[in-house]
């Protein structure tokens, strides 16, 4: 391996780190005049994915289908929940029907919260993006894409 081809590797990992850092840590906070909250970005994201879940409901997103939307493992989506939990953002019952099933629905606080961090997370990412331009943000996500497809494939 040539030096130029090493540099780029080390820069390409401190990239990830930055952005992984970024992304994981970065703590949203709610309307400071309502119901405070800290939550990651992660954690906005999992509330999403439970946002229409109910106890009543037959079509719930479950674990599985958090895992596959954030691209993590059984236990950091079980840890999330556990933050979450609480926090008293969500509650976790067994569904009625079938007692194998965990249900996993938003508290009333949750969807308050979740309300206030997607504004928030909304004006970041707009920042964000009248910062870089269209143009520049749509490279980065078609990059990012063909970043991932790729490293998928070389894996396999």
């Amino acid at each position: 391996m040539d030096e130029a081809c090493s540099a780029l590797q080390d820069q390409l990992v401190k990239s990830f780190f930055r952005i992984k850092h970024l992304l994981l840590n970065r703590r949203v906070s709610t309307d400071p005049e309502h119901i405070k909250c800290d939550v990651s970005l992660a954690e906005i994201e999992l509330m999403k994915c439970i946002r229409h879940n109910a106890l009543d409901s037959d079509c719930n997103a479950h674990v599985s289908d958090i895992q596959h939307r954030l691209s993590i493992s059984k236990a950091g989506v079980s840890k999330m929940l556990s933050v979450l939990e609480k926090k008293a953002c969500i509650s976790r019952d067994i569904d009625q029907n079938n007692r194998r099933i965990l249900v996993i629905t938003l508290t009333r606080k949750g969807r308050e919260v979740l309300h206030d961090l997607e504004r928030n997370t909304d004006e970041w990412l707009a920042k964000i993006i009248h910062r870089l331009g269209e143009e520049r943000t749509e490279q980065f996500i078609a990059l990012a894409n063909q970043f991932a497809d790729i490293a998928n494939e070389v894996i396999e």
